[in-house]
């Protein structure tokens, strides 16, 4: 399901149901309500002492488990593990690194690519080890149609593979028409390879999936949910959004795929999303992301050497753009890493601002570290402007991201309503004028610490990043800057707020 609040709120009903009759009609039920209160106990004693997780989650967990006994354990059995608990196969980790070393040998062949680093983006490496690479021809779109119909027409011009990622393919007729084109390619004798989240796509019709497979092309869900109610890595989601064509074009960004981000359905007037498309050694990383993506749960022994021992058809020594270029610095994480690379990007280059920081993101849920980033940024006298929904797409995540306002406007930084008819989807920040990022990543606890994202920094003085500050200036045009404090303001509005903050680190 796609609000997580409702999800919660049938668990709780079920389980009390289930216990109530279990209670009532069996007797010796009671001596196994008191093992699972011990059980809670012991669950709640190794949150404290041996989770890593943060602590703002766990204290969450622990005050559900005791205040809502037996449903609180349940739900925290299904939904609150922490992710790096999960077990990766060696096999996973040695194809990962193999693939980035093969990744960064051809980097290191093309002339000019990693030469004359911008300073900000060698602390990028330390933290990624990713380069910024040079080079790149870079086009932004600032709505759905555009994006989509460019994919669509790089995709029809296509030579050897497609490769596609989505969180999101709707069965609507723009996944048809992706879909239907993907199966046309396959026929023609390119190889597609198409793969979606199994969560964020669960309604997709499996007769468009199998005609990509009936001609020729291979098609997987990721890391597959067979039931919402019963898996215990719901929440573990892969939200990445990639296309790669021949190893020399690629799209990232924002946009899932449907009518719906397509602006074509009634919901919103408009929806405001940003795309980018690359070509240049940048497409390198990217399809070592989808590449990555592709084979994590392959079980497979040698399936990586495929793609390796075909360097130039999926990695091209494509060669850099020596006038107008633009540089690129791809990062991806997830919720099996070791550290948090993206979230520690994204406070960096907080903290390395001096002048300005403009942020239009859908969910704003931060956490505290990258909460006090900004607070201390915005106290030290940093202009910093976010634009965030004036209507949201999901109830929980919408009252949780207006539960921030007060302590935002408290600290000096300006927070913007988009226009509520419409949505605002892209996922942009803008440091100084100077470096912004585009992808995948909402400035939130679930991009942080629970889905698998992307994101691309950008380096300026640049087309790009001046095309980025001006979209910020026609969003902020469709926008109403929020004055106000709690007086006057609804008591049920507050109240769902408030309650939506204190669910928020449980999902």
């Amino acid at each position: 399901m796609k609000n997580k609040l409702e999800q919660f709120a049938i668990l709780t009903v079920l389980a009390t149901f289930v216990l109530l009759a279990l209670y009532l009609y069996v007797p010796q039920f009671i001596y196994l309500l008191i093992l699972i209160e011990v059980g809670a106990l012991l669950v709640c004693g190794h949150l404290i002492f041996f989770d890593q997780r943060n602590t703002t989650s766990k204290f969450a967990w622990v005050l559900t488990i005791l205040l809502i006994p037996y449903i609180g354990l349940f739900c925290f059995l299904l939904i609150g593990k922490n992710p790096r608990s999960r077990r990766i196969p060696k096999k996973q980790r040695d194809n990962e690194l193999r693939l980035q070393q093969h990744v960064s040998d051809i980097i290191q062949t093309i002339s000019g690519v990693v030469n004359a680093q911008p300073p900000l983006s060698n602390e990028l490496f330390k933290l990624s080890g990713k380069s910024a690479l040079l080079g790149n021809q870079v086009k932004l779109f600032h709505e759905g149609e555009g994006a989509f119909n460019k994919i669509i027409d790089d995709i029809k011009n296509a030579q050897h593979h497609v490769h596609v990622f989505y969180f999101i393919i709707k069965g609507d007729s723009t996944g048809e028409k992706l879909l239907l084109l993907l199966a046309e390619k396959a026929r023609q004798g390119i190889e597609v390879r198409l793969m979606y989240d199994s969560l964020g796509s669960i309604r997709l019709p499996y007769h468009l999936i199998n005609q990509i497979k009936e001609s020729g092309g291979e098609v997987k869900a990721y890391d597959l949910v067979n039931s919402p109610l019963l898996s215990t890595r719901i929440n573990w989601r892969n939200h990445r959004k990639i296309v790669v064509i021949d190893g020399r074009i690629a799209h990232i960004g924002g946009m899932n795929i449907g009518d719906e981000y397509l602006s074509k359905t009634t919901r919103f007037k408009n929806w405001r999303d940003t795309n980018m498309r690359v070509a240049g050694p940048a497409v390198l990383e990217i399809q070592e992301i989808f590449i990555y993506d592709w084979l994590f749960f392959d079980k497979q022994t040698n399936t990586l050497d495929n793609f390796l021992i075909y360097t130039e058809r999926y990695f091209p020594s494509v060669p850099a753009v020596t006038h107008c270029g633009e540089t690129v610095q791809i990062l991806y994480g997830g919720p099996y890493d070791s550290e948090r690379i993206i979230k520690d990007a994204f406070i960096d280059i907080i903290g390395k601002g001096t002048k300005s920081i403009k942020l239009a993101m859908p969910y704003f849920i931060p956490d505290e570290e990258s909460l006090s980033a900004l607070s201390r940024a915005a106290r030290c006298g940093i202009k910093i402007q976010i634009i965030i929904p004036g209507k949201g797409d999901r109830g929980i995540s919408f009252h949780g991201s207006n539960s921030f306002i007060e302590r935002l406007l408290a600290v000096g930084i300006e927070v913007y309503f988009y226009d509520s008819e419409s949505f605002i989807h892209c996922k942009i920040m803008i440091v100084d004028d100077q470096m912004a990022t585009i992808g995948s990543t909402n400035f939130d606890i679930r991009s942080f610490y629970l889905n698998h994202e992307l994101s691309a920094f950008v380096y300026g003085p640049s087309e790009t990043i001046n095309e980025l500050i001006e979209q910020f200036s026609i969003d902020l045009k469709n926008s109403t800057k929020i004055v106000r404090d709690n007086e006057g303001r609804s008591k049920i509005i507050i109240l769902k707020e408030k309650i939506s903050e204190l669910f928020i680190p449980l999902l």
